[in-house]
């Protein structure tokens, strides 16, 4: 009996940790904790998932508005050959009358599988064979197997599709509570209220997204190989949109398959997995940056697509 309670509390813990595919999911680990409320401040709860893709979305537009005011803003010296003197000159990699399409897809699919099996054993008399003047004894057997399985997976995804134009990421915060602000840690609004936010994301505990060194190396690519090596009588070379993709996968699984080998019955002897429960968080960025053309929009679906097949059928894939 003691067996079997510690196997069953294993199992209990397995299921825990991976996931039971039997509820909604939530895009928060069970560490994570959800903002409770205060009265007094009419401040009402807020769960640990809503808090991630706050913190997540928020990482994004900050490294994203960084990024593009650095390519729009950065200086270039120049110096006269007759005086010597020097001069600054502002320069601009990406236009301002472009748009940046985010696609934030955050995906957690659970999955539980149950194998059971039962094998019930019946012991005959041994047969006894004479062959001449040799007898030989052969044991015999009676054995019926039963068996069953049951699985289920539970899929959540929430999207963010927010849009930034390049004239606004190129202007320079001046605002007291520009939330980008590390000095100013108060202006985070789960900060403010003396909560530490959820951050089991993958896009929060990466130090960085590398969005800018992508950028500046894409728009310096985009300046120097245009699509129109040459341009229209009068015109300017056509420059490409740029995407910029990252993905991140985590797997976890546990099972548990206790076995028994009894003289008139077994359980779970097949080898076969009894119990299995996993979990797959599959975390996706997206950014296209462009002019405001069918193009750009076609470019950025097509990534949001192909993503979405990617990720669809690695869940298949990662099923217990």
């Amino acid at each position: 009996m003691r067996s079997i309670l510690r196997c069953s509390a294993f199992a209990v813990s397995c299921l825990a940790l991976a996931g039971c595919g039997l509820t909604n999911p939530q895009i928060s680990e069970i560490w994570d904790r959800d903002y409770p409320g205060d009265v007094s401040t009419q401040t009402p709860p807020i769960s640990a998932t809503a808090q991630i893709e706050f913190e997540i979305k928020k990482r994004i537009y900050c490294e994203l508005k960084s990024a593009v005011y650095t390519a729009n803003h950065f200086s270039v010296t120049e110096s006269d050959s007759v005086t010597g003197k020097k001069t600054v000159k502002m320069q601009s990699l990406i236009p301002l009358d472009w748009s940046a399409q985010v696609a934030l897809s955050l995906q957690v699919d659970e999955s539980v599988a149950l194998n059971p099996g039962l094998t019930f054993n019946q012991l005959l008399q041994n047969a006894t064979t004479v062959f001449g003047v040799q007898t030989i004894t052969t044991p015999q057997s009676f054995t019926l197997g039963l068996g069953a399985t049951a699985s289920s997976t539970a899929t959540r995804i929430d999207k963010f599709n927010p849009e930034y134009s390049v004239a606004f990421l190129s202007q320079k915060p001046t605002s007291a509570d520009y939330i980008c602000d590390p000095a100013r840690p108060e202006n985070d609004p789960f900060r403010r209220l003396g909560w530490e936010p959820a951050s089991s994301s993958p896009f929060l505990m990466q130090s960085d997204l590398g969005i800018e060194k992508w950028l500046l190396g894409a728009m310096f690519v985009n300046a120097l190989l245009p699509s129109d090596v040459l341009p229209k009588k009068g015109g300017a070379n056509k420059v490409d949109s740029v995407s910029y993709e990252i993905k991140f996968v985590i797997v976890t699984n546990g099972n548990i398959t206790p076995t028994w080998r009894l003289v008139r019955i077994s359980a779970n002897s097949g080898g076969a997995t009894f119990l299995g429960s996993g979990r797959t968080r599959t975390h996706d960025l997206i950014i296209t940056i462009g002019p405001k053309t069918n193009e750009t929009n076609n470019a950025h679906l097509a990534s949001q697509i192909g993503s979405a097949v990617g990720s669809a059928n690695r869940a298949l894939l990662t099923t217990p």
